[in-house]
């Protein structure tokens, strides 16, 4: 068989190979995370028909020659993936997260313990956050696998310890008509609020705001100016705590244990504060939290255990940050830090080798692997209720398509004439 005929059947083969690599980059347009891949061309083998040599240039010496070869066609020569990052989708799912960089997450099966050595855990690295918890408690991909990063050190990421009645001790609460101005005075745990009779309610309203922000447990707080006695100078307030407890000299609401109610009242007797009436909530005070601090070695991320009932939280939500951390919020709105996501920084990414889904291992020319908490650097950040799309560019993929096609017509044409050729030498014998 002469030498076109295999140059054109490598020919074929070989654009065979790319036209499967671009029907799989197309296939793929939909697919989260998805890396486009690229197949590159190498010519084939070649055999020295004449060998070079150098020149000569004594007396009756040759010039130079340069070798004479003849290929055999053309073979794969690498396929590689594009890492750069997609396009940002959103969902709706708040444990949905991409990687705005060129990171990698750490995911995979059960590791006991911390450690620090990425390339020998033997996990997995993926570009995919389809993020969820388990009913163990533990954050895991759509694949089942456990998502690595940095855990809580002991002692800290404790929230605040709510009190078991108000969530703030209201002390020297007075109520009274201010005789020049004919103006509203309450004082509560230290703050004088002064206002008109048709403002009042309001600002009374506008402090408890204030109050619950900062971590108050008010179910509400009533202001029955009907009541105003003129007379006596002397006007009704009323607080219910949603929280179990009883009121100092109160009568509490026997119905119903978690709650507490009773009626303020206070009158101006010459201006002396000591004869007005005070009320003090009964109750623990509050214990404030312990800041979350993350540790440096890697491992599972999982719901806390509160130190008090030895019980995870109880999380109604969740959120991730740009820096990876993930936030929940339990049934008492406290937010409880749960752990850190990791990012994995790879030398060299297409030293990569995929397996199953959408998972790579480290293959022996990845480079340094290491990891970091993500901190907006080149490995990137965070961006949750985002997944990341495929880079699939498809203008481009459909333009390869028809230049492949275009190579693949002319290999199979160069058989065809090879074909013709060899038909006219048989005839030349007959």
């Amino acid at each position: 068989m002469v030498r076109s005929m295999i140059a054109g059947v490598a020919g074929l083969k070989t654009h065979q190979s790319k036209l499967d690599v671009i029907g799989n980059n197309i296939a793929n347009v939909n697919t989260w995370g998805y890396k486009t891949q690229s197949f590159n061309f190498a010519d084939s083998m070649y055999a020295t028909s004449i060998n070079g040599s150098a020149g000569n240039d004594l007396g009756g010496g040759a010039g130079g020659k340069n070798a004479s070869q003849v290929g055999y066609g053309v073979t794969a020569g690498s396929i590689s993936p594009s890492f750069g990052t997609g396009a940002p989708a959103p969902s709706s799912n708040p444990l949905d997260c991409m990687i705005d960089g060129t990171g990698f997450f750490l995911v995979g099966n059960m590791v006991n313990g911390s450690f620090t050595n990425v390339a020998d855990s033997g996990l997995n690295l993926s570009r995919i956050g389809i993020f969820s918890v388990d009913g163990n408690g533990y954050l895991v991909d759509n694949m089942g696998s456990y998502v690595y990063g940095y855990a809580l050190q002991d002692g800290t990421g404790i929230p605040e310890k709510p009190a078991t009645s108000n969530q703030w001790e209201i002390k020297n609460a007075t109520v009274a008509v201010n005789p020049n101005g004919g103006k509203f005075e309450v004082e509560i745990g230290g703050q004088k609020i002064e206002s008109t009779k048709a403002d009042f309610k309001g600002q009374v309203q506008d402090w408890i705001a204030q109050m619950t922000k900062k971590g108050g447990h008010f179910e509400g707080f009533t202001i029955n100016l009907d009541n105003y006695d003129e007379a006596k100078k002397t006007v009704n307030i009323s607080i219910k705590s949603n929280k179990t407890g009883t009121i100092a000299g109160g009568t509490g609401d026997p119905g119903d244990p978690n709650k507490i109610s009773d009626a303020w009242s206070g009158k101006n007797t010459t201006g002396n504060a000591a004869d007005n009436f005070k009320q003090t909530v009964a109750g623990a005070d509050r214990v404030p939290g312990i800041d979350a601090v993350y540790s440096d070695e890697l491992s599972t991320i999982r719901i806390p255990t509160d130190p008090d009932t030895g019980m995870p939280y109880n999380i109604q939500s969740y959120k991730i940050n740009e820096d990876g951390t993930v936030m929940g919020v339990d049934t008492l709105e406290r937010s409880i830090a749960i752990g850190q996501l990791a990012l994995i920084t790879v030398e060299n990414p297409n030293g990569l080798e995929k397996t199953s889904g959408y998972y790579y291992n480290v293959g022996p020319n990845a480079g340094n692997v290491d990891h970091l908490k993500p901190n907006g650097g080149a490995a990137g950040t965070i961006r949750g209720n985002y997944l990341e799309m495929a880079n699939v560019d498809l203008a481009n993929e459909f333009s390869q398509m028809i230049t492949t096609q275009r190579g693949y017509q002319a290999n199979s044409k160069i058989i065809t004439v090879t074909d013709q050729m060899l038909e006219e030498l048989v005839n030349m014998k007959r």
